[in-house]
């Protein structure tokens, strides 16, 4: 059946067809160019994508760099100045943005990671495990830097033997992205020998605003609850009084287990956010862990 002229048109996105096949007066094509921009500057990054394929009006507002610059965080060029490698402001604000998104990039002389969450545009960090404060690392019997070739950073660090851990990284909150819950992550792998490193009662997690506890107190585990460590140790235990944080696989090789989550609600300027691990009651000997860093990112 030959298709008339007015259903051509809606299929183009410049009108709007009513009940029954019908069309409203209200056409897209008079909506305001800048109307219609701020509007799908409103939606998510995802959601500004899927409308594009509405119609080539819609395509064209969705791909702007209004609507895109609007996703991207603010103060986002004097933060970029601080990356390792130039960043290309030469593109559109969408490519950048989805160069962000879909890759990370190295800020402050390497010792962090940053990227954009691709459905919200939330800032995300991986802090590098040469710019966390860890016990005893400077000695060459406990710890040592590792030079891996799937690590994002120059270098790792490998626990090669210690009783006593305390893991610390801390980040300010005004480089976080307002009003979102964040999860907190510590990235790590396991050395071919290993001991200690499973279920441990007292082996915690905090994360801190300020001076204050946010998180809720959970036991932190590296091996999951079925595995045994070599020397006999259970990766987990029957007894758990605590939320036990066991690791997970990651899709860049490495694993990772949750330390916590938090709300940064403004991103007070000078307020921090302060992620610890910390073992040192029981006191077991520990070997082969090997920290990439702590990632911040959002709690999907």
């Amino acid at each position: 059946m030959k298709r008339s002229r007015r259903e051509k048109e809606a299929d183009r996105g410049e009108i709007t067809l009513g009940n029954g096949g019908g069309y409203d007066d209200c056409s897209i094509l008079r909506l305001p160019e800048a109307c219609l921009t701020h509007v799908i500057s409103l939606l998510t990054p995802t959601d500004a994508c899927c409308s594009s394929a509405v119609s080539s009006t819609f395509q064209a507002a969705a791909s702007s760099d209004t609507v895109w610059e609007c996703f991207l965080p603010p103060g986002y060029r004097s933060m970029l100045a601080r990356a390792d490698h130039p960043v290309d402001f030469t593109s559109t604000k969408k490519e950048l943005f989805l160069s962000l998104a879909h890759d990370h990039i190295l800020l402050d002389q390497g010792t962090k990671s940053f990227w954009l969450e691709r459905t919200s545009g939330a800032k995300c960090y991986m802090l590098s495990s040469r710019s966390l404060t860890i016990t005893w690392v400077e000695n060459p019997v406990y710890w040592r830097p590792i030079y891996l070739p799937d690590s994002r950073f120059e270098e790792a660090t490998e626990l090669l033997a210690v009783c006593w851990v305390d893991v610390f990284g801390s980040i300010e909150c005004k480089e976080l992205s307002p009003n979102t819950k964040y999860a907190a992550y510590l990235v790590f792998d396991l050395a071919e020998e290993t001991c200690g490193l499973g279920y441990c009662p007292t082996q915690e997690a905090f994360i801190y605003l300020g001076e204050q506890i946010v998180s809720a107190k959970r036991v932190v585990s590296f091996y999951p609850p079925t595995a045994t460590q070599e020397g006999g140790d259970e990766g987990g235990a029957a007894e758990e009084t605590v939320p036990v944080s066991y690791p997970s696989d990651r899709d860049d090789g490495w694993m990772e287990v949750e330390l916590g989550e938090f709300y940064n609600h403004h991103g007070d300027i000078g307020e921090m956010v302060s992620i610890r691990l910390i073992e040192h009651v029981q006191l077991h000997w520990k070997k082969g862990l090997v920290l990439e860093g702590m990632e911040i990112r959002q709690k999907i």
